[in-house]
């Protein structure tokens, strides 16, 4: 008997669920921004790939950095040797 009234109830809130948020991904359909006036370009500073994404550029500009300088003093030793 519980069990029916729960899932009854679980029922009628996922109805509602669907009533309210209609749209099944993260950003809303053209008509509901239109509709609501909602920004649908709004970036979220501490979004986990935006993160990942800069401190991968980050080590990869320090890896170019690092490298290009290893290339300079091969260069330079060579040089060195050479005299």
């Amino acid at each position: 008997m519980i069990k029916n009234i729960h899932v009854w109830l679980w029922g009628i809130v996922a109805e509602l669920e669907y009533k309210l948020y209609p749209w099944k991904t993260n950003t809303p359909p053209d008509w509901a921004a239109s509709k609501y006036n909602l920004d649908i370009d709004i970036k979220d500073p501490y979004d986990q790939d935006n993160i990942y994404y800069d401190w991968i550029k980050g080590q990869n500009e320090k890896i170019n950095k690092i490298e290009s300088n290893i290339i300079h003093l091969c260069n330079e030793i060579e040089s060195l040797k050479s005299k």
